[in-house]
């Protein structure tokens, strides 16, 4: 399957446009502000369900209008057929709540089974914060391999977010007041830890996936420096959850330490701290193909690739390597270069050119 088309109405800069792809290569080539990285936006929320970019979804529907519309066509590579239509709508509602509706061929869907359609892989340079940025961004790419493979996962992910959100008010109510009722902190409990073991266990199954994965660019290894949700945990963290205000044990507290070989000591070093910023982008790259390996591996499709303006990050070795690891997928790439693309990549491709 890949990406035939997409249309978008009131989607941030663009208020109307319809896009076509290629099977095999489509390159999105335009100025810096022409909208590249929007049109990835949609592509991504296409395939996930919701942005890569913000938590304030408000932001995707173009200013003074109603509502944002996202049409997309799943195709078949073997007949070139429509095999599914999906849609996706976000809305303000009168009271200010964002309403986002989901549609496949016309039905409607909740997320977690939404996002299993389009599996997608997006390259870009913000995924650099995955080696050195805070413990969020790892938790991140987690959560993005594991919500396209797994409904499970993504189903856990939310009730333990909600019951979470639940929890915290309650322990600033206590903070605040003195008050405590054990009977709501019981049931919100109950949650957390059901929902936070199966996020514990599928993390550590996809990271020992990665790790078993053959690393030609860079050799490293991750470590799940996991925060154990259980009620002996909860009650031994109990006095300081008061003073914190806020639940001190479970998956939101993960991390991953990823760890290479120093090349002097020869121990185990975070290569947050001491690779360069060329190898901790091998890294990242080698993350990304492990990506793919596992949604290939799960899904029993092959997804999608994005490859976002990465060509300003590599030297020309590794662009050549990712150009010929793209070569087995849907490849969509943006650049700001139309030379670069004409001599690097040597098959036929299709051309979007976007106008600042």
């Amino acid at each position: 399957m890949y990406l035939k088309s997409l249309a978008l109405q009131n989607f941030r800069s663009y208020h109307k446009a319809q896009f076509e792809f290629d099977p095999h290569t489509t390159v999105i080539i335009g100025p810096n502000a022409a909208g590249k990285t929007n049109l990835v936006e949609a592509i991504s929320l296409l395939s996930t369900g919701k942005s890569f970019r913000t938590s304030k979804e408000k932001q995707l529907i173009a200013f003074e209008k109603p509502a944002a519309h996202l049409t997309g066509e799943i195709g078949d590579k073997d007949d070139d057929s429509v095999q599914e239509a999906l849609s996706i709508t976000i809305s303000e509602s009168p009271t200010g709540m964002l309403v986002k509706k989901y549609l496949v061929n016309g039905v409607p869907r909740r997320r977690n089974t939404f996002s299993q359609n389009l599996p997608l892989v997006l390259f870009n340079p913000m995924d650099l914060d995955i080696i050195s940025g805070q413990p969020g961004e790892r938790r991140r790419y987690l959560n993005e391999v594991l919500e396209q493979t797994d409904a499970a996962y993504e189903a856990a992910l939310t009730l333990y977010s909600k019951a979470l959100r639940q929890r915290n008010a309650l322990l600033e109510y206590v903070q605040n007041t003195g008050r405590r009722d054990e009977e709501r902190f019981s049931y919100w409990d109950e949650l957390l830890i059901k929902n936070g073991t199966i996020i514990t266990q599928k993390r550590e199954e996809l990271i020992a996936f990665i790790n078993s994965q053959e690393k030609s660019l860079f050799p490293f290894m991750l470590t799940y420096d996991k925060s154990t949700i259980s009620r002996e945990r909860l009650l031994q963290y109990k006095d300081a959850e008061v003073g914190a205000g806020v639940t001190l044990v479970g998956p939101q507290r993960d991390d991953v330490i990823i760890q290479s070989y120093h090349p002097v000591s020869l121990e185990l070093e975070d290569v947050k701290y001491f690779c360069s910023r060329g190898q901790q982008r091998l890294v990242t790259l080698e993350l990304k193909k492990s990506q793919i390996s596992y949604l290939t591996e799960q899904l029993r499709v092959q997804p999608t690739l994005v490859l976002d303006d990465i060509f300003s990050e590599l030297d020309s070795i590794h662009i050549e390597h990712v150009l010929h690891m793209a070569h087995k997928y849907q490849t969509i790439i943006t650049t700001t270069h139309k030379e670069f693309i004409m001599d690097n990549i040597r098959d036929s491709y299709a051309v979007i050119e976007l106008e600042k």
